[in-house]
């Protein structure tokens, strides 16, 4: 496919974009998330919220994303393991590999990954990227590229704006294609782009004006084996890059879709109605509020009425014929607003808003004070009650960012080269909000432990019913305890024999303390 006909197909997927989605999207952003609103040509520093008279909205995407940082990927955790898949047998976790020139079992192996590949995004500017990307899944799509810096030695993330991406659909509801849109600095595409062909003419644009900001368009495409991934100069239909590879730097992920649909529809779209009431609300309240402190006025004027020219606004003079019977100079216009009913309907409207943002999972701080139990029971309805929500997120975006950067630390030669399919190895979900999930299996565990005590306050029927040696490391892992505190089998085994072998050697010395003695006590008595 040449550069031109990947232009035709990026073009025709914009175009889809800009008929269908574009007003909506930028609505969305007007009032949840103004100062992301690029949808239209802007100038650094402009003003974005003048529109806006309730933040409610604003706040609460702000802290939707926040939460759901802390709740899936937070700083500085692991929010993930790499572990053999549910078709290996547990036998081979403890088979013996050579990793990194040190011999090892196949789990501690996967352990070292595990934190070789936490190290890298710790190290990188996953953060400070994830943040953004999760405002724009509150109200469309997310997307992030991966990237490895083999000069830096770090990965590289990068959160693309909702109106520089352009998506094509798969065959199952997934994401295949990729377009991006975008100017950058000729001075910075040696950086953005160190493996880019560039031409003559294009170089010498970037030696005399480097701060010059170009048109490129920026591509991966999937054939149903591999990706190929193009970086196309727009001005002269050209490519920079032409690669395929197994994997795809860009990264798009949703939290509902529609039928029939490719980009998702986030929680702003969902209580849209009800932002743009409680902002005319707030609009209609603070107009009210004006009008009472400064108060509008009709005066008496020998000029001729025209109802469809006066202005009512604060500190306003309605010229009128006549006031009153007594046709005073001047008086108060009377209002009849009710700002009790603009309170309460304010505060319903901006509970449904906090509510389906996540912005007060567990109440107000005002309410009476809640205990550790009933906290935790909260949260778990709110898990329960959002469980397709979070499933979508974990198969769209943590699944597939691991996936990523095992790929790209693979190729490189930082670990080795697997291939992280469910099957042979797995990604384990340890982010809070996993183990958040994962406590309801511990709790159903107590709940049975405790039921057979309750039959047989001797454990005997606890005992004979469970495997009590896999209850340690099932806990272990339903709570994310690091895996270096479990014991495998073979220590489980080889300190059962120990211990066996110490009771051994105890019976043995009390039997032999007992014989000697017997044999004291027949010498006394012989005597």
């Amino acid at each position: 496919m040449s550069a031109q006909a990947i232009l035709k197909r990026f073009q025709k997927a914009k175009n889809l974009k800009n008929q269908n989605w574009y007003s909506h999207m930028r609505e969305c952003y007007e009032y949840a998330s103004p100062q992301r609103e690029t949808f239209f040509d802007y100038t650094p520093g402009e003003k974005k919220n003048t529109t806006i008279y309730d933040d409610t909205a604003v706040v609460a995407l702000e802290t939707f994303a926040s939460r759901l940082q802390s709740y899936m990927t937070p700083p500085y955790q692991q929010w993930a393991l790499i572990s053999l898949g549910s078709r290996v047998p547990d036998e081979v976790g403890e088979q013996s590999v050579t990793f990194d020139g040190k011999e090892m079992t196949v789990n501690e192996a996967l352990e070292l990954t595990t934190d070789i590949v936490f190290d890298y995004i710790h190290r990188s500017n996953f953060d400070t990227q994830i943040y953004p990307a999760l405002l724009d899944l509150g109200v469309s799509t997310g997307n992030i590229t991966v990237e490895y810096d083999a000069v830096q030695d770090k990965l590289v993330f990068n959160c693309i704006p909702m109106p520089q991406i352009y998506l094509e659909p798969g065959p199952n509801g997934t994401i295949d294609n990729h377009y991006r849109e975008w100017e950058v600095e000729l001075g910075h595409i040696e950086r953005l782009f160190p493996d880019a062909e560039v031409s003559d003419e294009l170089q010498r644009q970037i030696d005399s004006s480097p701060t010059k900001k170009q048109m490129f368009i920026e591509g991966c495409i999937y054939n149903g084996v591999n990706y190929r991934y193009v970086v196309i100069d727009k001005s002269r239909k050209k490519f920079m890059i032409d690669r395929e590879d197994e994997s795809t730097p860009f990264i798009s992920f949703r939290s509902s879709v529609a039928p029939g649909e490719t980009y998702g529809r986030g929680r702003i779209m969902s209580v849209l109605p009800s932002i743009k009431t409680l902002n005319l609300v707030a609009e209609y309240e603070m107009t009210a509020g004006a009008i009472a402190a400064s108060g509008v006025y009709t005066g008496v004027t020998d000029g001729q009425f025209n109802p469809y020219n006066i202005e009512i606004a604060p500190g306003v003079i309605i010229p009128v014929q006549s006031n009153d019977t007594r046709n005073p100079s001047i008086r108060p216009l009377p209002t009849n607003f009710d700002f009790n009913f603009t309170q309460i309907q304010k505060r319903e409207l901006q509970n449904v808003i906090n509510t389906v943002l996540f912005a007060n999972p567990i109440g107000s701080m005002d309410d009476p004070t809640k205990t550790a139990t009933e906290i935790t029971m909260r949260k778990q309805m709110d898990l329960q009650q959002s469980g397709g929500f979070f499933s979508r997120l974990f198969s769209e975006f943590i699944d597939v960012l691991i996936k990523r950067i095992v790929f790209l630390l693979g190729k490189e030669g930082i670990i080795p080269s697997i291939s992280v399919d469910g099957t042979n190895y797995a990604i384990k979900h340890t982010s809070p909000l996993a183990l958040a999930m994962d406590l309801e299996d511990v709790q159903n565990l107590d709940e049975v432990i405790t039921r057979l005590m309750s039959y047989d306050p001797q454990g005997a029927l606890f005992a004979s019913g469970l495997k009590v040696e896999d209850i340690p490391a099932y806990v272990a892992k339903k709570v994310g305890l690091d895996p270096k505190l479990v014991r495998t089998k073979a220590e489980i085994e080889q300190k059962t024999q120990e211990a066996m072998q110490a009771q051994q050697q105890m019976q043995q010395a009390q039997m032999g303390q007992a014989q000697m003695e017997q044999q004291m006590g027949g010498e006394v008595v012989n005597e």
